[in-house]
């Protein structure tokens, strides 16, 4: 069991927290005493659920900053204000993803990528890049990237740099597990580009978790009953972000980095195409092209 930790003091970015499992880890880390700032691209979902966590949590630290992972501009603008706002980073939680069922074919982005993969790996990407001066200099720091246990569904799924961009085949799941994946290989491939930086980088496989049934409203009426099914069965988000808020927090795994874990926070392996470092080198160039770092 984990034990109770103090967070006071510690600042923690959590993207997408004005609804589900983002929603639960801010409130969580607000209750330790943290300084909480909710990367949210609505602002009056996120100025209604900031408002919401202070009063629940009597903590008054809970910040909103607009950002919207799918817009490069977006983001940069959010690591600016950030900067301007605090002088550290202790915890960078890459929660928020897109996997909008009703996409029947790519849509890009201002940015000209993908909506999916842009929003739920070349954001993350992205933003951890910006922010990592920041997090060195307050080191320890961590940083938590999200990903799927349904990409057990997918043992042999690789990059496909050739259909980043949905050329030559797409669909709404394919695209988000292809994302989800790419989160996978550069959580690994981070954690030994910041070896011996004290920040620590690790990934989360989230399992079935009760999300906003909203999501499934353009799909097929017989998968809509399918996932009615597959909900009855899901682990509510507060107890999925258990997993969120130990990794961000707790002594136990202070200097472990580039790990998988699961709902149970156990330690887990991917798949085997997810550790091989020459498509992590790659993926690494890609996603600087397409972001415009150096």
């Amino acid at each position: 069991m984990q034990k109770q930790v103090n967070a006071n003091g510690k600042v923690c970015i959590v993207t997408g927290s004005n609804s589900g499992i983002g929603k639960a880890t801010a409130r969580g880390l607000a209750e330790l005493g943290a300084t909480v700032v909710m990367a949210c691209r609505n602002q009056a979902q996120g100025v209604a659920v900031r408002d919401q966590l202070i009063a629940q949590t009597g903590n008054p630290a809970v910040d909103l900053l607009l950002c919207d992972l799918a817009a490069q501009p977006s983001i940069r603008c959010f690591v600016d204000d950030f900067r301007r706002k605090y002088s550290r980073l202790d915890v960078l939680i890459n929660n928020a993803a897109n996997f909008d069922l009703s996409l029947k074919k790519p849509a890009l982005t201002e940015d000209g990528v993908e909506m999916i993969f842009a929003t739920n790996h070349l954001g993350p990407f992205l933003m951890t890049n910006l922010l990592l001066e920041t997090l060195k200099a307050s080191a320890p720091a961590r940083i938590i990237n999200v990903a799927s246990k349904g990409l057990l569904t997918f043992p042999f799924l690789n990059i496909e740099f050739d259909n980043l961009n949905g050329e030559k085949k797409f669909s709404a799941t394919h695209a988000y597990y292809h994302s989800k994946l790419a989160q996978v290989m550069f959580t690994y491939d981070l954690a030994q580009r910041l070896d011996g930086s004290g920040v620590a980088v690790n990934c989360i496989r989230v399992t079935n978790v009760k999300l906003d049934t909203g999501r499934y409203e353009y799909v097929p009426k017989l998968l809509r009953a399918m996932y009615a099914v597959k909900r009855s069965l899901a682990i509510t988000p507060e107890a999925m972000a258990k997993t969120y808020i130990y990794l961000a927090t707790s002594p136990e795994v202070g200097g472990v980095t580039g790990k998988y874990y699961d709902e149970n926070r156990r330690e887990v392996r991917s798949s085997g195409r997810s550790y091989d470092a020459r498509v992590w080198e790659r993926l690494w160039q890609v996603s600087a092209q397409l972001t415009h770092l150096t």
